[in-house]
């Protein structure tokens, strides 16, 4: 778990000065420089992507976690695997494009009433999608071989410094609004060359035209996973990002940026859970491919408890400054309507943060049929619901329906790892969380309001945070945390005593 500690708190920091930078565009910058019409656009443009990008891929990504292990040996191997993937990657989306062309007027029709400035931009659309298809393969690679930092550094921070200076132009009128539209996927396309040129640098790329690694078994076996996690990795992004695409068609493009913005507020809680998956889903593929199921079992304890300790602190830290929160953004009035979409989407997100990495655990097992069958069903009946719940109860309706599906997805998913492996993420010290949580919330409600909004989310994000912190050194819930804690008090007086 060493190599997953140090990582993720690399990872972990990039993410979050990622989220400082996402805070300012989407609390302040863009609210400022952008009309809501405006800002609900860019969002769709780009939910719209990142929703077609896994029916471009056909589960590449996947495949590529799953296989690395076996078919990237040495660096012959390693090039012939991931120039095979690239080019597959380009022929999943010359096919998803043909496909598209035929249901174009189709799926654009669901816009054309109250989202209409969508149609528009389809072509910009598609271009983002492949962006984000061959930008998916070459992370998926690059995480493979353990190497997150720079992906993760992109992701998290570029593009996201990229879209702030872009915004800053446009309301300089350097750009036109169109032009920022254009200007955004482009950011995302100089990040996929910079990824490009590291691996390439690094001695992780090498392309070739030898595609000989896959016999006609592994060939068929390889086709077979990647078509069946394109099925589940689909349905899952189904599920993350048909809500924003819904308010759009069923309420207008103003209500998709109030909703994509307190769903952005509500997403700080689960950064930790994408940063330790990033280092759990290869270990665990690696596990599985030596056959040692008390590791895969070991990983699954400490990153459910792990992702729990963090995750509910941020949850609590989210909720206890929320007004606060709003007070600064521009247009207040406007955006605080999503007030209860942070609260119930940020409680879904820390559900899923408990349950640990079980979609890893059923993906690289031989069981990885299940999580597509399950992700499916759940993409329809989510679907299905927030046909009834958008129209009635508006932005809150959609994140009713993203939490209980997160909620759902994650029971069955319980319930079906235990059945087959017998393994179980839920300790007594899960408990134990649970109860400092709760003690931590209750302390909140004793704090005194500070006129000054900085000050007061300087002293109660200080006093919660540091309350939460001691209960959790004290009770003991988690391994890591301690010898974490030990470490830093240990380096602090290392430190003091360099200085005397």
């Amino acid at each position: 778990m060493g190599i997953v500690v140090r990582q993720s708190i690399i990872t972990t920091i990039i993410s979050y000065i990622g989220v400082i930078i996402g805070y300012i565009n989407l609390l302040y910058l863009f609210p400022k420089f952008l009309a809501p019409e405006q800002l609900g656009l860019l969002r769709t443009v780009q939910d719209a992507a990142i929703l077609f990008a896994p029916f471009a891929q056909f589960g590449i990504a996947q495949s590529i976690y799953r296989y690395y292990p076996r078919f990237a040996l040495d660096k012959k191997t390693a090039a012939s695997f991931i120039s095979l993937m690239l080019v597959l990657g380009l022929l999943g989306f010359l096919f998803f494009f043909f496909v598209f062309t035929l249901f174009e007027n189709t799926v654009l029709s669901y816009f054309q009433e109250n989202a209409a400035e969508v149609i528009q931009y389809t072509s910009i659309v598609l271009w983002l999608t492949l962006v984000l298809l061959m930008t998916a393969i070459l992370e998926a690679y690059s995480r493979s071989a353990l190497k997150v930092i720079v992906p993760n550094l992109l992701r998290e921070i570029v593009v996201r410094s990229l879209l702030a200076i872009l915004v800053v132009l446009y309301f300089q009128e350097f750009l036109t609004y169109h032009q920022f539209i254009i200007s955004t996927v482009l950011a995302y396309f100089l990040c996929l060359l910079i990824l490009f040129a590291y691996l390439s640098l690094s001695g992780q790329i090498r392309l070739t035209t030898n595609f000989r690694i896959l016999n006609r078994a592994q060939t068929f076996e390889f086709i077979k996973y990647s078509l069946l996690s394109f099925a589940g990795t689909a349905g899952l992004i189904i599920v993350g990002k048909i809500d924003s695409l819904m308010v759009s068609g069923l309420l207008g493009l103003a209500a998709t940026a109030v909703y994509t913005t307190a769903f952005y507020m509500a997403t700080v809680i689960e950064i930790p859970k994408r940063a330790i998956s990033q280092i759990v889903m290869p270990l665990i593929s690696r596990a599985f491919e030596k056959k040692d199921l008390s590791d895969v079992a070991n990983l699954y304890q400490k990153t459910s408890i792990n992702q729990f300790i963090i995750g509910a602190l941020l949850l609590i830290g989210v909720w206890a400054n929320l007004g606060n929160i709003f007070s600064l953004m521009p247009r207040q009035e406007i955006y605080e309507a999503g007030k209860w979409v942070v609260v119930i989407v940020g409680t879904g997100k820390l559900i899923d943060m408990v349950f640990g990495p079980s979609s890893e655990i059923i993906v690289l097992s031989k069981y990885y049929w299940f999580n597509i069958i399950l992700i499916l069903l759940l993409a329809a009946t989510l679907i299905l619901a927030n046909n009834f719940l958008i129209p009635t109860y508006g932005i809150n309706g959609a994140a009713i329906g993203a939490a209980s599906a997160l909620l759902l997805f994650n029971f069955v998913k319980y319930l079906f790892v235990y059945n087959r492996f017998k393994f179980q993420p839920f300790t007594f010290n899960t408990g134990k969380v649970l109860l400092i949580s709760l003690l931590t919330v209750s302390l909140n409600e004793f704090l005194p309001d500070i006129k000054n909004v900085f000050i007061d989310i300087a002293y109660r994000s200080t006093l919660l945070t540091l309350f939460y912190g001691i209960l959790v050194i004290v009770l003991k819930p988690s391994e890591d945390s301690n010898r974490l804690f030990k470490s830093g008090v240990t380096k602090l007086s290392e430190l003091f005593k360099g200085v005397k």
